[in-house]
């Protein structure tokens, strides 16, 4: 999927290059499809955030008071940032899809396996009180893109700008494989998948927005599930720039 010039332009100063982690990058900065603009600085996507394990100020310099760590178990147990140490919330929420290898994109299954955890992501997430926030799993693109891809929705993005902020990954890939490929849990999950095996592709993330808008969308989905429209007026309310 190409990125035209205005996609081009929401995504200057979204990445952010620290060390120790190669898929970190703002939520904000993104245009809703009224014109207006997802505000910076109060939510962000990423691999797992080794940057914070040997921090210099990472942590605060980004204001993190919340973690969402969508990985599950054993991936937790392997390696976990002490977020207590930081003064930060570490909330889990381990998103699972039974029914399909979470290495290819079928992202529905984390919507139908297991709603509440993703659900539980979502309105940690949304709630203002705890940002700014950070939600990550190991590489930032699967369990990372399915929740990043409902709020932004939810706030208005449109559904190319969404697509094209989950391919932003891409660049990040090479590096991300590399980490995970030395780490003995992962290297067994990857098998001898080529990198262009793991690569985000335009038409996974477009299959999710299309299931989303069988149900209505990723607001309705959330309705249906449990989320108040008060969490979503306020969710809104401190994430998008004023007209």
């Amino acid at each position: 999927m190409g990125v035209g010039p205005r996609h081009a332009e929401d995504e200057v100063g979204r990445v952010i290059a620290v060390l120790g982690s190669h898929n970190l990058r703002d939520l904000g900065g993104l245009r809703t499809g009224d014109g207006r603009t997802v505000r910076r600085g109060r939510l962000f996507r990423s691999d797992y955030p080794a940057f914070a394990d040997d921090d210099e100020g990472r942590v605060a310099a980004l204001g993190i008071t919340t973690v969402v760590d969508l990985r599950r178990g054993r991936e937790a147990a392997l390696e976990c940032v002490t977020w207590s140490d930081h003064g930060v919330s570490h909330v889990r929420c381990p998103l699972v899809a039974h029914s399909a290898d979470s290495w290819h994109a079928r992202y529905q299954a984390y919507l139908t396996d297991r709603p509440e955890t993703v659900v539980a992501a979502v309105r940690t997430l949304m709630h203002p009180d705890r940002q700014p926030a950070l939600f990550h799993c190991a590489a930032g693109k699967d369990r990372t893109g399915t929740v990043a891809a409902l709020l932004l929705q939810v706030l208005g993005v449109p559904d190319e700008v969404v697509v094209a902020d989950y391919v932003l990954t891409t660049s990040a890939l090479a590096a991300v494989l590399a980490r995970l490929q030395g780490i003995e849990l992962y290297a067994e999950m990857l098998g001898d998948s080529a990198m262009a095996d793991q690569e985000p592709r335009a038409e996974q993330m477009t299959a999710f927005l299309g299931w989303l808008a069988e149900h209505g969308g990723a607001e309705a989905w959330l309705l249906d599930h449990g989320v108040a429209p008060e969490e979503v007026a306020r969710f809104r309310e401190a994430m998008v720039e004023s007209l």
